[in-house]
């Protein structure tokens, strides 16, 4: 039985194709939630949450895998009808491999938006402690260690344990209280597991249906080179970061986009 679970409501009203999101690293969807709200009323909105997140099933390293079981839960969720995928970060790396199984299958895709979402290349893990920083700094919502994360990894060896890192992290204040090393345990699990499974994915094969990337103009470019895959691919870049295209000042117009793309298809 697809994990149906698997499948959070963000905005349920409407009669339009509704659009499904995909989830980032983290494995949340709540980054969705303003988006939400902002698209234009009539749109469902629904979130893929992963394996792992907030629930008692082990994390997914494989991301074709995990491709594979949101492909078979959005059909079984909705069985006839065309198809509106998008994605952040890792979620557009996912929304695109989804997108390639549906239209193997014999389904339409309407769209395939992607924001800021990196073409992999295979290639070993980093360090843990560099990956425990960047687990941190993306709970931050930053591109860069501020200095008091800094200084709390000065010390700390490549191999570090992560129940170090987290119950030092619970004590410093970096996070907000909610944050503490448990809860901090188990979201890096899932992050740990998403990472790994981008880090040793070779993307294959193209999509040809009508797709659209946003980018920050502060990530780098050379790194989402989609187009080598995606001839027909429109491109959007607006100011900002990878995180801080979302924020209140930036969200509005990430959404004209979005929107944009949504009705440059009609609804079926």
């Amino acid at each position: 039985m697809p994990d149906l679970d698997r499948i959070v409501p963000l905005r349920t009203e409407g009669d339009r194709t509704p659009l499904f999101c995909v989830h980032a690293v983290s494995g949340s969807a709540y980054s969705y939630a303003g988006l939400s709200r902002l698209l234009d009323e009539g749109r469902p909105v629904y979130g893929f949450e992963a394996p792992g997140f907030d629930n008692d099933r082990t994390p997914v390293r494989s991301l074709p895998a995990l491709a594979d079981e949101y492909t078979e839960i959005l059909r079984a969720f909705r069985p006839s009808g065309e198809y509106r995928l998008m994605g952040w970060s890792l979620g557009g790396l996912l929304a695109h491999e989804m997108a390639k199984r549906l239209t193997a299958a014999g389904e339409k895709v309407a769209n395939l938006i992607m924001v800021d979402s990196g073409l992999p290349v295979v290639m070993p893990l980093p360090p843990e402690r560099d990956i425990l920083i960047r687990f941190i700094r993306d709970m931050m919502g930053l591109e860069e260690a501020p200095s008091e994360l800094r200084k709390l990894f000065a010390d700390w060896p490549a191999d570090v344990a992560p129940d170090v890192v987290f119950e030092a992290v619970e004590e410093s204040g970096l996070l907000p209280e909610e944050f503490d090393a448990y809860l901090l345990g188990g979201q890096y699990d899932v992050f740990r597991a998403h990472l790994e499974g981008f880090y040793s994915i070779d993307v294959t094969g193209g999509y040809d249906g009508p797709a659209v990337h946003v980018m920050a103009d502060q990530s780098v470019a050379e790194d989402m080179r989609w187009k080598r895959l995606m001839p027909g691919l429109r491109e959007h870049t607006i100011p900002g970061t990878h995180h801080s295209i979302w924020n209140a000042e930036s969200l509005p117009t990430l959404t004209r986009i979005i929107q944009d793309a949504l009705d440059s298809e009609n609804d079926g």
